[in-house]
């Protein structure tokens, strides 16, 4: 199987794109397996689900979000990991509106559009 991996550094910058702030971060990479990517380390998404207890839904959907986010700009264009990526980020979206969690959805609505040149489409609500 294989796994989709993004650089640590990235990964924070993401977290502090979503506002997260810098004392959650330790909790935050702790939920992820780190590897030696060579040049960089590498968070991996755990194959089996991560202990998430001590943070808050918001967080653990924050925490995913900027996965995600990390993942579509850490590869590729129109590779298997970026389509994985921005369907991974659009549902979180809606879970994101349906939770009542509008600062989020809010965040990956605006990167959504900031990079709408990659999936063609303006709006992460395509019937706006």
């Amino acid at each position: 199987m294989k796994r989709i991996s993004v650089p640590v550094e990235s990964m924070i910058e993401s977290l502090t794109s979503f506002g997260l702030s810098a004392e959650k971060y330790n909790d935050i990479m702790g939920l992820f397996e780190i590897v030696d990517a060579g040049d960089h380390d590498a968070l991996v998404m755990p194959a089996l689900s991560f202990n998430d207890s001590h943070l808050s839904r918001e967080e653990v959907l924050i925490t995913l979000s900027a996965f995600w986010v990390t993942v579509i700009g850490n590869t590729d264009s129109f590779s298997e990991q970026e389509l994985q990526g921005l369907g991974a980020l659009r549902s979180l979206y809606f879970v994101a509106v349906n939770f009542g969690y509008q600062g989020l959805a809010a965040c990956i609505a605006k990167y959504w559009e900031s990079t709408s040149p990659l999936h063609k489409t303006e709006s992460v609500e395509l019937w706006r």
